[in-house]
């Protein structure tokens, strides 16, 4: 593995990129596997919620993510496709919460995540591991 950051071949390919060539696999799956990748990388930022119990198998409902002035979800409702949206934080304050496409959500999650890789060497470990 080369000791430069920019060196590294997921970060050539792009945490964006990786995300949503996933998500076209399977969009179940990536939920999974996104709040996987996110409780790893990102525990204190990264809220996961999940349904299920007792006699069921848990399942990833919902992803959270506070990057930035941003908080990204993302939602399965139980029936037809995911649901995303991103909430613009600013000094605490939850201004403004707007739905959008899931590949655009999968592009701007991505981007923070890139960013945040580049200041961060555990989060930046535990994407490597992830999509490396």
């Amino acid at each position: 593995m080369p000791d430069a950051f920019e060196d590294q071949e997921w970060v050539k390919f792009g945490v964006a990129a990786t995300l949503a060539k996933q998500y076209t696999a399977d969009e179940k799956a990536f939920l999974e596997l996104l709040a996987q990748m996110l409780e790893r990388a990102l525990p204190d930022e990264t809220e996961i919620g999940r349904r299920g119990g007792f006699f069921a198998k848990k399942t990833v409902q919902k992803v959270t993510v506070l990057l930035g002035e941003n908080r990204y979800i993302l939602e399965d409702p139980g029936r037809g496709p995911l649901q995303a949206a991103r909430t613009r934080i600013v000094r605490g304050i939850a201004l403004k919460t707007e739905a959008i496409p899931v590949e655009a959500w999968v592009q701007e999650l991505g981007a923070a995540l890139d960013e945040r890789a580049r200041s961060s060497a555990s989060a930046r470990e535990a994407l490597a591991k992830m999509v490396g």
